[in-house]
């Protein structure tokens, strides 16, 4: 895992990336699963955007459904999943892609949060692994001195 983790770091940031391309879709008249993920994992990670909420807007080239005249010409609009939660409701995220007054919306981007959400349980698993495997020596050291107890009995 550690081996590969700029290739993964990679391919999460692209993926990111693409999800943004592809914000704000419809599939049979409902939100398409990117639009769906994207809003889950800003509101969930409390997070904006790739890198921020500016990602949103036409100047970062970014969310180009997003802000074009198909997508609903949101020039420097974010989606209301950035909205910090007590600031929640329809066209919250409205002018808030520019950079200026962010304080109604989540400032960091959801690669960096999920990135140390991600490191977070990485440790708790790390440390578990190494657990269990001082546990399963001590299982092999135990039931090694019981086989040999019980042949010379």
């Amino acid at each position: 895992a550690f081996i590969y983790s700029d290739e993964a770091e990679h391919l999460v940031r692209t993926g990111l990336e693409e999800a943004l391309v592809e914000y704000g879709k419809q599939v049979d008249g409902e939100d398409s699963t990117w639009t769906k993920g994207i809003d889950w994992l800003q509101a969930n990670l409390e997070c904006c955007g790739v890198e921020g909420a500016e990602d949103w807007s036409r100047d970062m080239n970014i969310s180009t459904y997003w802000i074009s005249t198909t997508g609903g010409n949101h020039d420097i609009d974010t989606p209301d999943s950035c909205c910090r939660e007590s600031k929640i409701a329809d066209g919250c995220g409205t002018g808030m892609a520019t950079g200026y007054n962010t304080a109604d919306v989540y400032n960091t981007g959801c690669y960096e949060k999920g990135k140390s959400w991600l490191m977070n349980y990485t440790t708790a698993m790390g440390v578990c692994g190494f657990i269990f495997v001082i546990f399963e020596v001590l299982c092999l050291l135990i039931g090694g001195c019981l086989a040999r107890k019980t042949r010379y009995e």
